[in-house]
């Protein structure tokens, strides 16, 4: 599965927690290098790349998302760790220099800005001397406070690389950082957001990660309902039985059971008023996806009851969702 979704560039990938996370994506025709070597994947563009490493203790997670169009829907698949017994207030800490993935980055000096949780770096990598020379000042402080706050506008001066480490892999972004309003670069790119860290969570909260577990890699397969760029294009059958597939290896087994219920209950004609509604946000969230889904499909008749019943109010956009946009 891991080969098969890294060659093809309709899939994105980061590695990140809530309010620090890196991104890698690529053009439909844009040249990448490919590489394995045991374990390991590794591919690299022009403007980012990504190394995995293969690890058998991973627990594999695929689930889907609500959308707030009153249509559509959001899937995702992640890889998981057990979530550190301890985790240490985040502090710049200089890690030397780097093993990047392209040769001409090699030797540069990696920096880790603190703001990552968990299993979770987000670094930045850079030659740039008047920025190591600040980073090394403030090496053992927060980046957010007093001494680190200077720091920042080294940064968005020198426009380091930015690298997103866990314990099995990395998303590197070589695109430049943002500044002011504008916006962020389409492919790799990077989202380091204060107020989301403040929340100092592993993940968003409406990703329904099994507890004690953290994300450590991010897939996030295409849309069938949109294009690389966001845009809403014609319904996507394939792509929509490709995310079906895994949902059926990694999906939780509660949101499958309910999945499961609704489809009976609609199937056997029982009236939507009379079906035990899920109890729980995310038993209801999956109902109302199952729903959308079976609205896709010819011949269910009764389909439109049950929505008119149950999917009527659009979901309210979160900073969860903000997190990830």
């Amino acid at each position: 599965m891991l080969d098969t979704m890294i060659a093809d560039p309709r899939h994105g990938w980061s590695i990140g927690t809530f309010g620090a996370i890196g991104e890698f994506a690529r053009d439909d025709d844009e040249p990448a290098e490919i590489s394995r070597d045991g374990d390991t994947r590794t591919i690299v563009t022009a403007r980012g790349g990504m190394r995995v490493r293969l690890d058998p203790a991973i627990q594999i997670v695929a689930y889907d998302t609500l959308a707030s169009d009153g249509e559509t829907w959001g899937q995702s698949v992640a890889f998981c760790l057990p979530e550190p017994a301890q985790i240490e207030q985040g502090r710049v800490i200089a890690l030397g220099r780097d093993d990047a993935l392209r040769d001409s980055d090699r030797g540069a000096y990696l920096f880790d800005l603190g703001v990552g949780r968990g299993h979770v770096r987000f670094c930045v990598r850079t030659r740039d001397e008047p920025l190591i020379v600040a980073l090394e000042r403030v090496e053992g402080e927060n980046l957010f406070g007093e001494a680190g706050r200077a720091v920042m506008p080294e940064i968005l001066r020198a426009q380091p690389h930015r690298v997103l480490q866990s314990p099995i892999g990395r998303v590197e972004v070589y695109s430049r950082i943002p500044t002011g309003e504008t916006s962020s670069p389409e492919g790799p790119h990077t989202h380091l957001l204060p107020k989301l860290l403040a929340a100092r969570r592993t993940h968003a909260a409406n990703a329904p990660i099994p507890d004690g577990l953290q994300p450590v890699l991010m897939l996030h397969p295409r849309s069938p309902w949109r294009d690389g760029l966001g845009h809403r294009v014609p319904f996507d059958v394939e792509l929509d039985d490709l995310f079906e597939d895994l949902m059926a290896r990694f999906g939780l087994p509660q949101d499958l059971a309910v999945r499961l219920s609704v489809e009976e209950a609609i199937e056997q004609g029982v009236a939507p008023e009379r079906f035990a509604w899920p109890e729980t946000r995310r038993g209801r969230a999956e109902a109302r996806i199952t729903l959308r889904r079976l609205a896709r499909s010819a011949g269910v008749p009764a389909i439109e009851a049950w929505r008119q019943r149950y999917d009527r109010a659009p979901e309210p956009t979160t900073e969860d969702e903000l997190a990830h946009a």
